[in-house]
């Protein structure tokens, strides 16, 4: 197991801290596991790769 399997889901963590996106600045929680997969598979072989999340939300 993991660090990351250790995690509280994402959606848990916004309720909790009680966060919301502002869709009129274009802001979007992804919370759909298989959606960040496709994403992440699109991107091509990350090996080696530093990826930086741009902006401040919860780091999905």
């Amino acid at each position: 197991m993991s660090a990351i399997d250790d995690l509280p889901p994402l959606s848990d963590v916004i309720r909790r801290h009680e966060l919301s996106a502002r869709k009129s600045l274009g802001q979007n929680f992804l919370l759909d596991l298989n959606l960040t997969s496709r994403i992440a598979r699109a991107a091509a072989p990350l090996e080696g790769a530093t990826i930086v999340e741009v902006g401040p939300g919860p780091g999905a």
